[in-house]
């Protein structure tokens, strides 16, 4: 039996009743919060996410931790710059998703839009980048519509013996990667630390840690602190606009 009414009267009552006008509207509620931590192989990266990702579920935020590239990215050789380029592309696709909706709260990524800027550094000394495709490729990675997104950047740092060595604690095989070796890893610490340099002046919301000396427990309560600081600033600021 029809109802009598249209159906675009009909889909405007169901909209109200789904407050479409509320859940859908950036500007009425914020988008989720975004974090990155990226960094040196074996400097404590998803040990960090990890504790990150249970202590704000349960203080009751929904927290999502999208897949590291590096997971999802198996087709392509680490050898060339098209992996770094390819994950680098794989986490904005991913931000720009997560930010135009409000299914999550606090989305935490493991390497996201700010690693691409210092793997064009190592693929240019390796001289698989021109400089001027380096140039290009950071500046795309680094663009105002996706870069503002991200409210807090942490550059995780580790010495070369020491990430090494916690490598070995755990792994099956003594057999050294492309990116998992003493050479590259002081080569990735360089290019790390340059970054941070370049791009912190331009992006307030970037952080330095070296955990070298530092303990898993003090490495956590680090982050965290100050991830926390960083995102009630945030909010402080855009509540009083």
């Amino acid at each position: 039996m029809k109802s009598g009414k249209s159906f675009e009267e009909r889909g405007e009552k169901i909209l109200h009743y789904l407050r479409s006008d509320l859940r859908h509207d950036l500007e009425k509620i914020p988008r989720p919060i975004v974090v990155e931590i990226t960094g040196t192989p074996d400097a404590g990266k998803t040990t960090t996410i990890k504790e990150l990702d249970n202590s704000f579920r349960k203080i009751g935020f929904r927290v999502i931790c999208p897949q590291e590239g590096a997971e999802e990215i198996r087709h392509i050789p680490r050898t060339t710059p098209l992996y770094n380029i390819r994950t680098g592309l794989y986490a904005l696709q991913k931000l720009i998703d997560y930010t135009a909706g409000h299914m999550y709260d606090l989305v935490i990524f493991d390497r996201g839009i700010f690693d691409p800027y210092c793997w064009m550094m190592y693929w240019q000394e390796k001289d698989k980048l021109t400089e001027e495709e380096r140039i290009l490729l950071q500046q795309f990675f680094l663009l105002r519509f996706w870069v503002d997104k991200v409210d807090a950047v942490w550059f995780v740092v580790c010495d070369a013996e020491e990430a090494l060595r916690r490598n070995q604690r755990i792994a099956l095989t003594t057999r050294l990667g492309e990116t998992t070796n003493p050479q590259t890893i002081k080569i990735l610490i360089d290019r790390y630390l340059s970054a941070y340099n370049q791009l912190k002046p331009q992006f307030p919301q970037l952080n330095l840690l070296d955990t070298t000396k530092l303990d898993e427990k003090t490495m956590i309560e680090t982050v965290t602190s100050r991830t926390m600081d960083i995102l009630e600033q945030n909010m402080k600021s855009k509540t009083t606009r």
